[in-house]
């Protein structure tokens, strides 16, 4: 399930260095019949405001019904409107004693009215899933197509209201709908919330969006997914950091641990990591460990699954040094995952109407995926399919009208820290 590698087997004495890591996990496919899974609980918070009109809303309505259908019968599931005011469609319950008639009738009252206060809507669905019985755990899925107009307005303080939430084991998804929502304070909130982002520039993405959470919700395989890196010598240790999104991590005497999150059936990630080691005097040579544990919980059996890896590094001598052959996935994997900074750079730049700077950049960052593209029969699968999809992604982004540059761009940055394929192109 698990594998741990380093960018070099060897460095050399006399100079600090970066070293990169790639730790890769494979969630095992869950069976054609699954085992029975622990219940969770599902709570849709919908904004409802005027600017949700023309069939916006009526889509999401029937999306939603189409999901409940899905859960099983020991999910909870609650439905939440908001515009300037809050109305409880749906009380959390569970979905065995939900009747689709009054389902069908609920969700007839959803019609687009006021303006937008996702503060409001976004305190009352946490609420909600706070009644989740013990032991359940709750996502959130927030969705909205405007820019907050009442309320706290602020993406850091809402980030928080959903950093709070995840202490109650409630996560938040945010799903942006049209080209007019805020995407600063959606992704604050997904990202606070350990969840997804996803942008439904076009209103009928939004339909995939849902099912790619829901499908997350009924695949999940491995659970509680987390590292613990740690380098043999003290003294030579300076940090670890994480390339992509870690959902915590917490400093250890010679290294430190990372909470990673889920993985679905069969889905396979990699987490990448830079170690800063210190310099070791120019006539030292020996070896360094540094030994990974990898560990999560399987979402169905809750049985406890892990893995520990001793990687050896050579120190040697500056004299008549050979420089190792670098490990070509842990360096494609590296480059992957910087892209997620220059996507939210350019997506930043648009935002602040420089549009030009943003696609140079853009521009710049697809002909580095190129210069990948010329490796790919070096690479793993994974990683071969990885760059893959990167190299696509930033030609479509190239594509996309100004006015959903930086939705679009937003939302990609979002998955590529994080490893995620994007749901419009399948599994």
């Amino acid at each position: 399930m698990f594998s741990a590698r380093l960018q070099a087997s060897r460095i050399k004495a006399g100079e600090p260095r970066t070293l990169g890591l790639l730790i890769e996990a494979a969630a095992p496919a869950l069976p054609s019949e699954q085992l029975t899974r622990t219940p969770e609980a599902v709570v849709f918070v919908v904004d409802r405001s005027g600017s949700m009109g023309g069939g916006r809303l009526d889509l999401i309505k029937n999306t939603i019904s189409e999901m409940i259908g899905q859960l099983n019968p020991a999910d909870h599931v609650a439905v939440i409107s908001f515009d300037t005011q809050i109305e409880t469609h749906l009380p959390l319950i569970q979905k065995e004693k939900l009747d689709a008639g009054m389902l069908r009738r609920e969700l007839a009252q959803l019609e687009p009215r006021g303006g937008t206060n996702i503060e409001l809507g976004f305190r009352h669905g946490i609420a909600e899933a706070a009644k989740a019985p013990q032991g359940v755990e709750a996502k959130l899925i927030l969705l909205s197509d405007g820019h907050a107009n009442h309320g706290v307005k602020d993406a850091a303080q809402l980030g928080q209201l959903a950093a709070v939430a995840t202490e109650h084991f409630v996560s938040t998804s945010t799903i942006g709908i049209g080209t007019g929502y805020d995407e600063t304070i959606l992704t604050a909130v997904a990202s606070s919330g350990h969840g997804n982002h996803f942008a439904a520039v076009k209103v009928e993405e939004a339909v995939l969006a849902l099912q790619d959470e829901i499908d997350g919700l009924l695949e999940r395989s491995i659970r509680n997914l987390k590292c613990e890196i740690r380098v043999s010598d003290r003294s030579a240790f300076k940090s670890i950091t994480p390339v992509g999104y870690v959902r915590d991590q917490k400093k250890l005497g010679s290294g430190s641990s990372f909470k990673l999150g889920e993985l679905v059936s069969g889905e396979e990630r990699g987490y990448a990591f830079a170690i800063d080691l210190s310099a070791y005097p120019a006539d030292f040579v020996g070896e360094l460990e540094i030994s990974i544990e990898v560990s999560g919980e399987n979402a169905l059996s809750s049985e406890q699954v892990s893995e520990r890896f001793n990687l050896k590094l050579e120190i040697a001598s500056p004299v008549g040094f050979v420089t190792p052959e670098l490990d070509e996935d842990v360096v494609a994997e590296l480059a992957v995952f910087r892209l997620a900074a220059v996507k939210e750079q350019a997506a930043t730049a648009a935002r602040e109407g420089s549009l030009s700077i943003a696609r140079e950049m853009i521009a710049n960052a697809q002909s580095d995926t190129n210069l990948l593209m010329q490796q790919l029969d070096k690479l793993s699968p994974r990683v071969r399919l990885r760059v893959l999809a990167e190299n696509h992604e930033l030609a479509e982004l190239l594509g996309f009208t100004d006015i959903e540059f930086a939705k679009r761009a937003s939302e990609s940055s979002y998955r590529s820290a994080r490893s995620k394929f994007n749901p419009r192109e399948g599994k």
